[in-house]
């Protein structure tokens, strides 16, 4: 694999190599952009089958952090860490080693939870580095809160792209309903839809049931007739076969990387469903905890609100081009990107006599 080759086709900045025998610890640090403000990425932990993919990952992620950041308006870039689950020794030793790394990077990268990275390794992580951006006890209110309420905004301006004018008699599917999928859940019933939920473990599915969500088995949330699905559990759960049994209108991405493959969001757009990304719709835990530490401020609903405003036009710009909204949302991207770039390049070049 010649990683520097894939560095420079996705515009990277660094990549650092983390090893360490006594904690087991071993660990990728993409990042992507740092020219805007911090880079901002979460800590995955997951089992790679080999180092290589790992790697390809964090590259991919930090990528895709990157158009999180502009097109949530956050003054930063994108970076990720993806940690090798199956080495670890000692798990929180380990996460005090890997925040001793990142305190070495001096404040370039900002790191917050991401899968198989809980609360209490974030705890962890932010005794040996001030750079987990997303620890604030007791200032903000919890992640899935932010996240939940943007997703919803980001839903309702997607239904009302396809004309419909509110939540009243929408069917809407949520596969996964952890922290994220039950506050989702909850939003939407107040708004009046009607949610239909699936998720293997029980004491999630008793909180849901108690809010109203009607629950059916996990292998058949993916297939039922729904104006809205939004996965909200693990990524690349759309793949060549399950994309077939979709009978939705909207695929809403909460989940990061709900994708198997980018390529999939063209079969998507030929089926008629309408695709919203993950990084344009699950970014209200980074407006927030990106925005108390830029601003001090803990009040940033209207900001996580603004994401429906950030869908309407991400759909105008897709239905004008031609794209698929993926498309579109990276293209949106590369502008803000490219017209900073230039504008530091006229900045940096001598006026002329």
């Amino acid at each position: 694999m010649e990683l520097i080759q894939a560095m420079a086709r996705g515009g990277h900045e660094q990549l650092v190599a983390i090893q360490h025998k006594q904690t087991g610890l071993r660990a990728w640090i993409a990042v992507h952009h740092t020219q805007r403000g911090p880079a901002y990425g979460g800590i995955r932990v997951w089992s790679y089958r080999n180092e290589s993919e790992a790697a390809l990952d964090a590259l991919r992620l930090a990528q895709t952090m990157t158009y999180k950041c502009v097109l949530a308006g956050i003054p930063g870039g994108g970076a990720k860490t993806v940690v090798l689950e199956d080495h670890i020794l000692d798990r929180r030793a380990a996460v005090h080693e890997l925040g001793r790394r990142i305190q070495a990077m001096n404040g370039i990268y900002r790191s917050g939870p991401d899968a198989g990275f809980d609360e209490n390794d974030l705890r962890h992580l932010s005794e040996t580095t001030e750079y987990a951006a997303a620890f604030h006890p007791g200032r903000l209110r919890p992640a899935a809160e932010a996240t939940s309420e943007g997703a919803a905004s980001g839903i309702v301006a997607a239904l009302r792209h396809l004309d419909c004018p509110d939540l009243k008699g929408i069917r809407i599917a949520i596969q996964g309903l952890g922290a994220v999928g039950s506050s989702l859940a909850r939003r939407l019933i107040e708004q009046g839809a009607e949610v239909i939920g699936a998720d293997p473990r029980a004491a999630a599915c008793e909180k849901a049931s108690r809010l109203g969500v009607r629950l059916v088995d996990p292998s058949e949330i993916l297939r039922m007739d729904a104006d809205v699905l939004a996965p909200c559990a693990l990524g690349g759960i759309l793949h060549e076969l399950s994309i077939q049994r979709l009978q939705c209108r909207i695929v809403a991405g909460v989940a990061n990387n709900i994708l198997a493959s980018s390529s999939l969001a063209g079969i998507l757009h030929e089926r008629g469903v309408l695709f919203i990304p993950d990084f344009v719709l699950n970014a209200g835990a980074l407006i927030e905890g990106a925005g108390l530490e830029l601003t001090g401020r803990t009040d940033l609903s209207h900001k996580v609100r603004g994401i429906g405003d950030t869908v309407a036009k991400l759909l105008v710009t897709a239905d004008e081009t031609g794209q698929t909204t993926l498309g579109a949302a990276i293209f949106m991207g590369e502008e803000v990107l490219q017209k900073e770039a230039r504008s530091r390049e006229q900045k940096m070049t001598p006026t002329q006599a």
